[in-house]
């Protein structure tokens, strides 16, 4: 990841473009602004310990609802979507 950072909007397209095929697409829109807003990150550039603190959230969650292996894939179907 560049030093800049990642755009917000990228991490929440991206998170609600692969969340959307294990979760569907209410459940991946509600899971891609909560675990932001949960983590208290704000702001639209996430440095790179913002974007692996969402990644880690959100894999805990997936996990729940599909399992550990798929949440691992879809987490890291979302780093590549953004670059990570």
């Amino acid at each position: 990841m560049k030093n800049a950072g990642v755009s917000r909007t990228a991490v929440i397209s991206a998170i609600e473009e692969v969340a959307t095929d294990y979760v569907g697409e209410l459940m991946a829109r509600a899971a891609s602004t909560n675990h932001l807003r949960r983590l208290g990150i704000e702001g639209e550039l996430l440095s790179a310990e913002n974007v692996n603190a969402v990644m880690q959230s959100l894999e805990g969650a997936l996990a729940v609802l599909v399992g550990d292996r798929t949440a691992s894939v879809a987490t890291g179907r979302i780093r590549r979507k953004i670059g990570l």
